[in-house]
């Protein structure tokens, strides 16, 4: 599994060591072979997993970080993904390509002074790394944790948490399972406004950072709007490891949109018609594009423009140095002329 060439922009890994969670979660320490990494809390790392049928690329929120190594907190999910083939193949010395750090989802969002974290599942990552960083650089801010797990021995970062509270006088913590075991007296059940509220009674009057599985996100902001919060503070990650990549198809029809243009992928001529972006037109084609959410936000379809012109409509996914460095995201970028891509 080593890999001895590596295409430019892409860093070389290597896995440190490999922590149990939970039966089904596991921690990956890595470090990149160029140096020390850095990273913003709430980021993630997109990992190029060398699954049997052909390199899988997703994206993997960074846990945590110590000594210019990075942490990957991972739940194994269905067989044939790749947080199953992490789980059963990544070891100590194994290496892995990857992308820089990347994301907007972190604490550069935030306006107001109270904070409540809402995740389900491995959407705790990101969580406890904001929470690392804020018991290092402000241990008093008001902060109130709502987990949501399936069982009481798949929650997350108990130990951690508790350490934590000791550093953070105002760090409150709430979990619910909807399978309790004997000697759980957590919370129970599925997310829900009634469980909110008993949980965090202010919920409408802080500022929310939420990650989890989209239906789980999706009734936390409504609870919130619910709860007379401003919308404008309710942040969330919408990307998972495993989420399947829905790539809506192309109009039928579409050349009666406008002009339909030529499009070189890694000198392999192609046509691109006027409705689709470039990932669309690539995979009707047969040439595949990494992709890892289909809207612009975690950078994994980044390819570089060789010449033409598109119009780029990234959604956080892209740097403005990515961008300055003639780079665009295909799932978000439609040709207005003929285009020349590079995929590496």
């Amino acid at each position: 599994m080593n890999i001895q060439a590596v295409p430019t922009g892409l860093l070389l890994l290597s896995c440190i060591s490999v922590h149990d969670e939970t039966p089904t979660i596991k921690t990956f320490r890595l470090r990149a072979k160029s140096g020390p990494l850095s990273f913003v809390p709430g980021q993630a790392l997109v990992l190029k997993v060398p699954a049997p049928n052909g390199p899988l690329w997703r994206s993997f929120t960074i846990s945590g970080g110590d000594s210019g190594d990075l942490h990957l907190t991972i739940k194994a999910q269905a067989r044939g993904g790749a947080t199953r083939w992490l789980h059963d193949n990544l070891r100590r010395g194994d290496t892995l390509e990857a992308r820089p750090p990347r994301g907007s989802f972190t604490l550069a969002l935030r306006h107001n002074g109270k904070l409540a974290f809402v995740s389900g599942g491995s959407g705790a990552t990101p969580m406890m790394a904001m929470l690392r960083h804020l018991a290092a650089t402000e241990p008093k801010v008001d902060v109130a944790w709502f987990h949501a797990a399936r069982a009481p021995e798949e929650t997350l970062f108990a130990s951690g948490l508790t350490e934590l509270q000791r550093r953070m006088p105002r760090l409150s913590v709430a979990m619910t399972v909807t399978q309790p075991s004997p000697g759980w007296f957590g919370y129970r059940g599925r997310i829900r406004r009634a469980l909110l509220a008993a949980a965090l009674p202010d919920f409408g009057r802080r500022e929310v950072f939420c990650c989890g599985p989209a239906g789980f996100m999706q009734e936390a902001r409504l609870i919130h709007a619910a709860e007379g919060g401003d919308k404008t503070q309710f942040h969330t990650e919408s990307f998972g490891a495993d989420a399947p990549v829905i790539i809506p198809p192309t109009p039928e029809r579409a050349g009666t949109d406008g002009p339909a243009h030529r499009l070189k992928v890694n000198g392999r001529d192609l046509q691109i018609r006027p409705a689709e972006t470039v990932l669309q037109a690539s995979l009707r084609q047969g040439v595949v594009i990494p992709c890892g959410c289909g809207e612009g936000m975690c950078g994994t379809c980044m390819v570089r423009l060789v010449s033409g012109d598109v119009d780029a409509r990234p959604n956080g996914g892209l740097t403005a140095e990515e961008a300055e460095q003639g780079y665009i995201l295909a799932c978000s970028s439609r040709a207005v002329s003929n285009v020349e891509i590079s995929l590496e």
